[in-house]
């Protein structure tokens, strides 16, 4: 039954952060090609609007703003009603989303349900489950019962050529030659705990340049502190383009770079769609849960059940994250540097 549906406007409601937005691209490619007629309307997160900047196939882009509070979400219902979209794709887990596509009139409604709020008003559901990867793996199990094809599910971004000429002329103004080999850092996360430390990511640097490597430290605005922190900890001279580029700037980027070393973070997921191998240091988090797409990437992970640990909060001040020591993700980088190992598809590998 459901290989017949053929909608005619079609409602995708997508999360707020990048990293779950670029691994959500996938899925929409597969919505696309299914419902290749179907107008295709987009509501995301304004922190990750950009994530979808060129992307083809989407006819109408809504951006849900961070706070949005009572009477926002009402306006929101009410335009999705007035719109009369006959299909709604939900790729996320959140029970308000499918309440809001029933009130909104929408008949078919499909998405990943975590709770049992609200899941009678499901068309279809994919159940949530910790041992599936958080978006990956849910939402190519919700698209298949659309009667997508999946053979070739990835994520995808596009960058354009001026993304390409802007990264690089803010990689050259930060004193990059033109020839030194390079590794990028990305030293933030979305959460403190889940940060590696600065004075350990210098020392990292600083091995790598006596490699006859060139560091790229990497980052949004608010990782500056964290930036600075190793660039004053750091011996040797680093190219730093924290704060400095977009989010398609990063992923066009991310070919001239041969590693990315970084926590669970965006930027793991931007270089891991831009087939960028990533080098990822984790720890509460499981990245059997939230990894980086395919194959090849290394994961270094010491983590034990801490009471009072959790993915939002830390109580025993990164005991984890200390738990990696320099020596480890420097003999990590040497290993990555000298294999050549293709990350085009898969699951994530350790």
């Amino acid at each position: 039954m459901l290989e017949r549906i053929e909608p005619s406007r079609i409602f995708v409601f997508l999360r707020e952060h990048i990293g779950d937005v670029v691994n959500s691209t996938a899925a929409l490619t597969c919505l696309r090609r299914r419902f290749a007629h179907a107008q295709l309307c987009v509501e995301v997160g304004e922190r990750a609007v950009a994530v979808l900047e060129n992307f083809p196939g989407i006819d109408e882009i809504w951006v849900r703003p961070t706070h949005q509070g009572v009477w926002g979400k009402a306006a929101f219902v009410y335009r999705l009603r007035r719109a009369r979209f006959d299909l709604a794709v939900i790729l996320d887990d959140s029970a308000d989303m499918v309440l809001h596509a029933a009130l909104a009139g929408i008949p078919l409604r499909f998405g990943v349900s975590r709770k049992p709020k609200f899941r009678r008003l499901y068309t279809d559901f994919v159940p949530h489950s910790w041992t599936m990867h958080e978006t990956l793996d849910h939402f190519r199990e919700l698209v298949l019962r659309l009667g997508c094809d999946v053979c070739d599910y990835r994520p995808r971004l596009y960058p354009s050529r001026d993304d390409t000429r802007i990264a690089l002329s803010q990689l050259e103004q930060a004193g990059w030659d033109g020839k030194t080999p390079l590794v990028g850092i990305n030293p933030g996360a979305s959460r403190a705990h889940r940060q590696w430390f600065p004075e350990r990511f210098a020392q990292v640097c600083e091995r790598l340049a006596a490699m006859g490597w060139g560091c790229v430290i990497l980052g949004s605005k608010h990782d500056e502190p964290l930036s600075r922190r190793i660039a004053q900890a750091c011996s040797a001279p680093l190219y730093v383009l924290t704060g400095k580029l977009t989010i398609l700037q990063l992923a066009a980027l991310m070919p001239s770079l041969r590693l990315l070393i970084t926590a669970d973070s965006g930027p793991m997921h931007v270089a891991a769609a831009m087939e960028t191998r990533v080098l990822a240091l984790y720890g509460i988090t499981d990245p059997v849960y939230t990894g980086p797409f395919g194959e090849g990437h290394i994961i270094i992970r010491h983590h034990e059940v801490c009471d009072g640990c959790s993915v939002e909060r830390c109580v025993h001040d990164r005991a984890c994250m200390k738990r990696i020591s320099v020596d480890e993700v420097s003999a990590q980088i040497e290993r990555a540097l000298h294999e050549r190992t293709d990350t085009h598809s898969g699951h994530p590998s350790g």
